[in-house]
């Protein structure tokens, strides 16, 4: 089972698993915060696999196509691992009125989830946390402990102790902490695919927040989708909390010149001030993901950045217009 199949981890990741063999139930409730015909074209190669099976409904159990909790078991009985990556996404929009949004699709859901796969007998939950519950302290010199600067961060921490009580109860549960995700498919709010469009003609203009020496670790989905796979089954990563990095942390103005080269036109910029929320430097613990799930990064940054600009480069990508936030987010995956 796949929670937000549709997304832009979640369609890789249920790829990977048909290729591997898997009977997959995918779930998703094709939330309109950004195009919803964008994430069914993401499941295009899953919805023609006879082992993909696609369940439109919301997780949150809502008036509209909810899913209410006698519902809910039943589709995850059965389930050998539940990938639980769907959720609110991005820093800015979660300030002011919007945290309640965030309280309802990454607290509400993943505990509705949780308790699901309790009452279901699931061999595992994965829980796609993310390097915002770092803030400041995954930066070098760091002591890495977990003290969110956004409500968005405060969100996915609240899914890891949550997870933590269910483990009581004697539900396997393993957390992934993403490091900034990037690639084909990536979401229309991000940075990347933000920097590839301001490139293109007729796109809009990269929003700089700051003065582009702010550092991320960034991951390219593939090597995501792998961890995320590996984390279901390796019995090592039981009751484990693992960051997902894609090996060194680059500033945002060193990806500038990278995308500048790799599309062969400069990138149209505006700058604002630093945005709230936005922390220097993210930076993965990289160990434990070798030791528990036997995986390490392997596409470095360029190559996985030409691979997302041919993505954006074919007439079939994604819509070009933006989710409802301001601004690229850097930090949220």
């Amino acid at each position: 089972m796949v929670t937000g199949a549709a997304g832009f981890i979640g369609s890789h990741l249920v790829e990977l698993l048909l290729a591997a063999g898997h009977e997959v139930v995918g779930i998703d409730d094709f939330d309109p915060w950004y195009d919803p015909a964008v994430k069914r074209a993401n499941l295009t190669a899953a919805t023609a696999n006879a082992r993909f099976t696609l369940v439109d409904g919301d997780l949150a159990g809502g008036p509209d196509r909810g899913l209410d909790a006698d519902r809910l078991t039943d589709l995850l009985t059965g389930a050998d691992v539940v990938f639980h990556l769907a959720g609110r996404p991005g820093v800015q929009d979660s300030w002011g009125a919007g945290f309640a949004e965030y309280v309802e699709r990454n607290v509400h859901v993943t505990q509705r989830v949780y308790e699901a796969a309790l009452a279901a007998d699931v061999g595992r939950v994965v829980y796609a946390s993310s390097s915002s519950v770092y803030g400041t302290s995954s930066a070098t010199g760091g002591d890495r402990s977990t003290a969110p600067v956004s409500p968005y961060g405060v969100s996915k921490l609240a899914g890891e102790h949550l997870a933590g009580v269910y483990r009581v109860r004697g539900l396997s549960i393993t957390s992934l902490r993403y490091f900034t995700v990037y690639g084909p498919r990536q979401r229309p709010d991000m940075a990347m695919h933000r920097l590839f469009r301001a490139t293109m003609e007729g796109g809009p203009t990269f929003v700089l927040r700051g003065d582009g020496r702010q550092r991320r670790e960034f991951t390219h989905v593939a090597d995501v989708a792998a961890a995320t796979s590996a984390a279901g089954w390796r019995p090592e990563a039981d009751g484990a909390t693992i960051d997902i990095g894609g090996g060194s942390s680059v500033a945002l103005r060193e990806v500038i010149d990278l995308v500048e080269g790799i599309a062969g036109a400069p990138v149209r910029l505006r700058s604002l001030p630093v945005a709230a929320g936005d922390p220097p430097a993210t930076v993965a613990e990289h160990e434990s993901a070798r030791r528990l799930l036997g995986w390490e990064p392997a596409t470095d940054l360029e190559a996985g950045l030409a691979s997302q600009w041919a993505w954006h480069a074919q007439p079939t990508s994604a819509d070009p217009s933006v989710a409802s936030g301001s601004d690229s987010s850097l930090v949220a995956d």
